[in-house]
């Protein structure tokens, strides 16, 4: 679960956008709406501002998958590192905000990605590592359901149509 820092998106994007698509763009019209977006897209990375409720879900979703492997890893004698008990510990987060918002998010799914390697590794010491995994690889998918979710296919659909009518 790697989560890329929205200022490295933002980053690539406008490199992409100045120096590979702009170049073989012929109409300096076209040409200037292009920087248009990429110097919008540059005023924007100050203002993006977290969904701090999306944020908190994806944390309590870590805590929740690590409170399923830490027993079962303990109980089949596997040494649990200080990081992966710690981001499964519950902690008041309602006041934490911004950049250390994302750093906890970052430390639990860091967690969970540690505890399910512990899983895989130890396997054969856990009778129930398949259903356990199935089980928490389902709870990992809400999340990425739920982003896709936010996305708007619809605007996808009117890019394209119009890619199609030019």
């Amino acid at each position: 679960m790697i989560d890329t820092p929205l200022p490295t998106i933002i980053d690539r994007l406008t490199h992409t956008l100045e120096h590979t698509i702009a170049p073989e763009i012929a109409s300096p019209v076209v040409r200037g709406q292009l920087f248009s977006v990429v110097e919008l897209l540059n005023q924007l990375l100050g203002k993006i501002e977290y969904r701090h409720d999306l944020v908190l879900a994806d944390i309590d979703r870590g805590q929740q998958t690590l409170a399923l492997l830490i027993p079962v890893l303990t109980e089949a004698r596997v040494d649990i590192p200080e990081e992966i008990a710690a981001a499964g510990q519950p902690a008041d987060r309602s006041r934490v905000v911004g950049d250390d918002l994302l750093a906890a998010r970052r430390r639990t799914e860091a967690a969970v990605s540690a505890a399910l390697d512990l899983l895989d590794r130890h396997r054969a010491a856990i009778p129930e590592a398949d259903q356990l995994e199935a089980r928490v690889l389902g709870m990992l998918q809400q999340g990425v359901m739920r982003d896709l979710m936010l996305f708007r296919p619809q605007r996808f659909d009117k890019i394209s149509q119009r890619a199609e009518e030019d």
